[in-house]
């Protein structure tokens, strides 16, 4: 590989007699790795029996644990497992292993407020959620419009109950959420030197003046992160490059600024010493006593639907604001309750009555459980989206399918990986029933799950499932 002269000049001089062997690290094999969403994984069985079942049907051994994260493991390129119907319904994520180490650093407390600063394309935060289970609060930030969709949609395939996704900068943030969070998660924008054999173009990108650009940059986005963080909080601040002027000098000018604040731990991950392509990372924590406030209380709140209080995508048309009129009318009201009676479980159901229900539009979503404002600010995702409205009729959204349990669904029909009609299902493909399969489902709404795993609706008419499985994403396996 072709490295920038002035990179390689900073290098020797950092690195000195480890230099030749970080540059011979260029010319092996990337590594693979993939976590497991312990959200999905582990609810039949022990994670580690979950894991060794779907391991062994994706013919990866579990001989070699990326040792810094849990429940996440090497795989070899050839073996892709991003096409796998495992991996459409959310079993894993695939990630760079060095860039687990952050999360995991974190590893925040169910009920906490969590914040994931600099969050596309999502592997900190989904793996952020895992560590809060259902509970607390996750906000995940992009400040790129295009990214926070991706980000969002990575939300939904891994079925995030309690995430927030926002799509502002630091600044507008840290004016929302001054003394919001217990801890945040900064992976900073940077000069990518870690990146520069998963993307050859970041190569071409890096100069000595862009260096300086993102060190600005991240200073900025820290003190913004240091407004918003409680008493007691953490924020772990992490990078993919090797620049000291992006890693430790920056630590250095955050503690001059804020004397508040104690670094606890620093680490270096090299693709000459770990298996990975490189990380930084480091654990502040602001003196104080961290206080975690309880869940508010949903009482008030069951059976009942909010007017649209939140600015997620600005309507368009006259017909599409005549519906927001009518949002959290009994109509509605009713039409939800016919098909959570009919399709979900009885806790299932009340789990989302009980929720604050939040409409944009003819979209159904449950906020989070803890109280959060988010009016004034730009949002993707709000919380668990739960459907959609449309005449005469509600209609499940995909992300309700993925957030649920096969054994949270009273009406489901089962296919197997091995089964013909699963990628059919995956590329759009009506489901045929058995007689016996037939006879075991009512009409309508049908949970399409594989090996035991929710993978998206189906409508039952006879022995047909008519697809549900959202356009968008079909064709990918």
């Amino acid at each position: 590989m072709n490295l920038p002269i002035e990179f390689e000049k900073k290098m020797k001089a950092f690195l000195g007699n480890e230099w030749e062997e970080f540059l011979y690290s260029y010319d092996n094999n990337r590594f693979q790795a993939l976590r497991f969403n312990t959200l999905k994984v582990g609810k039949n069985k022990s994670v580690e029996e979950e894991i060794a079942g779907i391991m062994d049907k994706l013919g990866i051994p579990m001989d070699k644990k990326v040792t810094w994260a849990n429940d996440a493991y090497y795989y070899d390129e050839k073996k892709r497992p991003g096409k796998h119907p495992y991996h459409e319904m959310g079993l894993y994520y695939i990630q760079e292993p060095s860039a687990m180490s952050a999360a995991a650093l974190l590893a925040p407390k169910p009920g906490m407020r969590v914040l994931d600063l600099c969050a596309a394309p999502g592997g900190k935060s989904t793996q952020l959620a895992t560590y809060l289970g259902d509970s607390g609060l996750l906000v995940s930030n992009e400040i790129n419009t295009q990214r926070s969709r991706i980000l969002s949609q990575n939300i939904e395939r891994m079925g995030i109950k309690n995430a927030v996704v926002t799509n502002e900068d630091s600044f507008a943030l840290a004016a929302h959420f001054p003394n919001f969070f217990h801890a945040i998660q900064v992976d900073a924008p940077c000069s990518g030197e870690g990146m520069f054999r998963k993307l050859p173009e970041a190569v071409n990108e890096w100069s000595p003046q862009n260096v300086e650009i993102c060190a600005a940059r991240q200073k900025e986005i820290l003190d913004n992160a240091a407004v918003m963080l409680k008493p007691g909080g953490v924020i772990v601040y992490s990078t993919c490059t090797f620049s000291r002027e992006e890693n430790e000098d920056v630590i250095e000018y955050f503690l001059n600024e804020h004397p508040d604040f104690t670094v606890v731990k620093m680490e270096r991950f090299w693709p000459h010493k770990q298996d990975g392509e490189g990380h930084f990372v480091a654990k502040l924590v602001r003196r104080g006593e961290l206080l975690l406030e309880e869940t508010v209380s949903t009482q008030d709140r069951t059976g009942s639907i909010a007017e649209d209080t939140l600015e997620k995508r600005k309507s368009s048309g006259k017909k599409d604001n005549k519906k927001s009129k009518k949002s959290g009318g009994k109509e509605n009201m009713e039409l939800l309750n016919e098909f959570l009676d009919a399709i979900l479980t009885d806790d299932m159901a009340e789990w989302i009555r009980n929720g604050k229900l939040v409409m944009f539009g003819d979209q159904l979503y449950r906020l989070p459980d803890i109280d959060v404002d988010l009016k004034g600010l730009k949002i993707q995702r709000a919380g668990l989206h739960i459907g959609e409205f449309k005449k005469n009729r509600f209609e499940p959204s995909h992300s309700l399918a993925l957030a649920l349990k096969k054994s949270e669904a009273e009406n489901t029909v089962e296919l197997t990986c091995d089964d013909p009609q699963t990628n059919g299902f995956f590329n759009g493909l009506s489901i045929m029933l058995t007689q016996e399969q037939a006879d075991k489902c009512k009409k309508g709404w049908v949970l399409v799950c594989v090996d035991g795993y929710p993978a998206g609706w189906g409508k039952v008419n006879g022995t047909q499932v008519k697809n549900h499985y959202p356009k968008g994403l079909r064709n990918k396996i």
